[in-house]
């Protein structure tokens, strides 16, 4: 009999001790799951949303404001800039007659086509054609540059894989549709939008490049 309560008490101290480890194990397994799941959420949402925010990309998002500047210039009346800015226009589009879209002395209107723009999903990269409207406002001895987001342009559709994509109509999406609630742009679009700003910054650059050359670079015949 003595022997018999023995062994039933070692049987149930190792019974015990097992569901005492059994219980370690478990709630470790659980913080270690939890620490996992923390990590894998970090990871997903550092892969997902970039840096870039909407207030950078836009100078005045709820005009869908690119970027403006303000540029000024010795003796350069309003009708030599305009002039001046025609004649950029003329060598930097090829379709020069469609692109400039309003003229008068004190604003010409440009809205071209950028394709700057691209996102990237599962490391296929797709340019997304874009409208831009710049609106070069000008009087004597200066001029204002203002680079407008002016929507998509028309995209065709496709059929691949079994998986059929409708066209998208111009002027559909504004690149402000790229940011989610909080203003963050996903990941597979930050390079494309970043590359795009850089596009319009480049292009005013050029312009103000341009008529200073024009301005200061000239032979005794009067060209450049």
């Amino acid at each position: 009999m003595a022997q018999s309560r023995i062994k039933n008490e070692i049987v149930q101290t190792i019974d015990l001790g097992c569901l005492k480890t059994f219980v370690g194990l478990l709630k470790f397994k659980i913080n270690d799951m939890k620490k996992l799941f923390l990590a894998t959420t970090l990871l997903m949402s550092s892969m997902i949303f970039g840096q870039l925010h909407i207030d950078t990309f836009y100078q005045n998002k709820n005009e869908f404001l690119i970027y403006s500047i303000v540029k000024e210039f010795d003796s350069l009346p309003q009708e030599v800039l305009n002039t001046k800015v025609k004649n950029w226009g003329s060598t930097n589009f090829v379709n020069m007659s469609e692109v400039l879209v309003g003229e008068t002395k004190e604003q010409l209107v440009f809205n071209y086509i950028s394709k700057s723009f691209y996102t990237k999903t599962l490391g296929m990269v797709t340019t997304r054609s874009w409208y831009i409207r710049m609106v070069v406002q000008i009087k004597d001895n200066k001029i204002k540059i203002s680079m407008y987001d002016d929507g998509n342009c028309f995209w065709p559709g496709s059929y691949s894989g079994g998986v059929s994509v409708p066209a998208t109509s111009a002027r559909l999406y504004k690149i402000a549709d790229y940011f989610g609630k909080k203003g963050t742009c996903m990941k597979m679009y930050n390079g494309g939008l970043q590359d795009f700003k850089s596009s319009c910054l480049h292009t005013v650059d050029d312009l103000v490049l341009s008529i200073k050359s024009n301005t200061e670079n000239k032979d005794k015949d009067g060209w450049r």
